[in-house]
């Protein structure tokens, strides 16, 4: 007899009871009596291969078990990939029928590879299976989210909306907040919005995602929006909604780099006529496929450098100035070939007409690297924002102040300037919150007089004052916002030459980590400044991320599939593969083999 918990199990018959002498004696009398006629040493022999045998099985059972599990991982792992690429969820049994060709040569030397193969063989990713492992991989991710945000003392959110393939008007819900050393920008929820778009509409569904990933509503410092009219309005816009539900002042802001194209696009209203022209050249030429044959021979023919003209897009409204620069360089060109196609544009010949060309040519390339410059994940405000202030400085160059200029000049300093009082206009949030978000990293030097902390009163700051004149006298913890400040300055400079450089916010969260409690009130309003979204790029960045996985050909797939799909793609979480695969009961592939 084994004891297994409070039972007894016969290595004999593998049958069950009571564990008692009494009731051991009684089944070994009655089932297995045959034995009291065999020898003690044969009693003993027959005992041992029967102990032998139990432990046979039982390793077999294991092995089958473990081998299993493993099917189950590998499944997982390939359904984690399929949905990182965006791929469709029938490609599994693409790669299965790709891992069958290649092993059966890759594996043609192995002793085992009929095993490896049968293995192969047994990997269930047919479109089903690999359909509920990424809807399951994606719930894994949301749980490890959960868990990280118990552990945050501030979060803050922003968030888009915009329709995909069909229609259907979805909500990206990215929260900021960090674990340890890092500071991470999430999705937390694509959501789906049944009917209209309103801020009530965006409100509830807000309100009912954070509350399903527990999210702690009186944690939130603030909301980032493209600055949509539901979202900003002053009665029924979300951030007034959502403000109030959440019970304390939030720190509304409008995404800097949406502000900053529509700068750009308000400055020149007086240059449509010139974009419009070009815009009217350059589609006569790529439009039409003959022209646009024609138009790059001739191009072959006289050595440029280019092979065509590249199109406008209206969306994205900066990049005229990639299409005006390449119209510049082949502005000879596409005289001759329009001279050849007999349509005659007397402004190609006016040098006045070509000077306003090009200064609108290179004064929206600049805007449009600053466009660059201000996209990405992790960008911390003040870095943001000192973008802004830096391109404004144009308007302080020397030229502006000489009186001997040619009226064309003039013409072009002055929509310099309106472009400058356009950027001076907006950004508001920003500026009112400019001397404040610069304690994440001048806490030693910054006057507690320019600091706006009204909207952040609701952090309980009765120990600010007190804790920032005391870690302003503290020569240990001063010196090393300064050491952070030298490394800041390191990380720029290579930066500007290209290399690759480290996060900037982790690096600075890291140095406040270091801060002790003492200056718990301190670091909290430091804290809070750093979750702050400064754009909304994450969403923008997302959904393209959702066209390309529900794209004309993936029409019909759900809106559950497509966020999970979508999650699984920008998210940097790692599922828990062994976790998953031990909760899922295996079954093998039922494809043909």
């Amino acid at each position: 007899m084994v004891k297994k918990g409070d039972k007894a199990v016969c290595i004999l018959c593998s049958t069950t009871t009571v564990c008692r002498t009494s009731s051991v004696k009684r089944h070994y009398e009655t089932n297995h009596n045959f034995l009291l006629k065999k020898t003690k040493e044969e009693q003993k022999e027959y005992i041992l291969q029967a102990i032998k045998n139990n432990n046979l099985q039982t390793n077999t059972l294991m092995k089958f078990v473990g081998s299993n599990s493993n099917i189950v991982a590998a499944s997982f792992a390939v359904s984690n990939v399929i949905a990182k690429r965006g791929k469709p969820f029938c490609d599994g049994e693409y790669i299965k029928d790709l891992m069958l060709e290649t092993a059966s040569f890759l594996f043609e030397d192995f002793s085992n590879k009929d095993k490896i193969m049968q293995r192969i063989k047994d990997l269930p990713i047919t479109r089903n299976t690999v359909k509920d492992r990424i809807l399951k991989i994606a719930e894994n991710i949301t749980n490890q989210q959960i868990a990280d945000f118990k552990l945050c003392n501030v979060f803050s959110i922003c968030l888009d909306e915009s329709t995909d393939i069909t229609g259907s008007a979805r909500l990206s819900i990215f929260i900021r907040y960090f674990v340890g050393s890092e500071i991470k920008e999430e999705l937390v929820k694509l959501v789906s919005l049944q009917e209209t778009t309103k801020g009530t509409d965006i409100c509830k569904a807000i309100v009912n995602t954070l509350s399903e990933a527990n999210v702690d509503f009186s944690r939130i410092v603030s909301v980032t929006t493209d600055g949509a009219p539901s979202m900003t309005g002053r009665e029924s816009g979300f951030i007034n909604l959502f403000t109030k539900h959440v019970g304390h002042p939030l720190l509304g802001f409008h995404c800097i780099i949406h502000q900053e194209a529509l700068c750009a696009k308000n400055s020149f209203k007086s240059f449509d006529a010139i974009i419009k022209l070009v815009t009217k050249i350059v589609n006569f030429i790529t439009a039409r496929g003959l022209n646009k044959r024609k138009f790059e021979n001739l191009l072959k023919e006289v050595n440029s450098v280019y092979r065509g003209l590249v199109m406008f897009n209206n969306v994205r409204w900066l990049s005229r100035g990639n299409v005006l620069q390449r119209f510049i360089e082949c502005c000879d060109e596409i005289k001759i070939f329009l001279d050849e196609q007999n349509q005659i544009h007397e402004e190609l010949s006016d040098l006045e007409w070509i000077a306003r060309l090009m200064f609108f040519a290179d004064f929206t390339q600049h805007l449009n690297e600053l466009n660059i410059k201000l996209q990405g994940d992790n960008k911390i405000i003040t870095c943001m924002f000192d973008m802004i202030q830096a391109f404004q400085y144009i308007s302080e160059l020397e030229i502006f102040n000489k009186p001997d200029i040619t009226h064309l000049i003039q013409e072009f300093l002055n929509i310099i300037g309106t472009a400058m009082n356009e950027f001076s206009a907006r950004f508001t949030q920003f500026k009112e919150f400019e001397e404040t978000m610069k304690i994440i990293v001048y806490p030693d030097t910054l006057p507690l007089e320019k600091l706006n902390l009204k909207v952040l009163e609701w952090l309980n700051l009765d120990d600010f004052e007190m804790q920032l004149v005391d870690f302003q006298s503290s020569t240990i913890w001063k010196e090393k916002f300064v050491i952070l400040r030298n490394e800041l300055e390191e990380i720029q400079r290579d930066r500007a030459i290209g290399k690759s450089v480290v996060n900037i916010g982790d690096k600075i969260l890291k140095v406040w980590n270091e801060i002790p409690k003492d200056y718990s009130t301190l670091k909290i309003v430091a804290l809070a400044v750093l979750s702050i979204f400064s754009s909304t790029y994450s969403c923008e960045s997302l959904f393209s991320e959702m066209n390309f996985i529900k794209s004309d050909l993936r029409n019909r797939l759900t809106d559950e599939c497509s966020a999970a799909c979508t999650l699984l793609k920008v998210t940097n979480y790692k599922p828990n593969i062994n976790e998953l695969a031990s909760s899922v009961q295996q079954q093998k592939s039922h494809q043909k083999k």
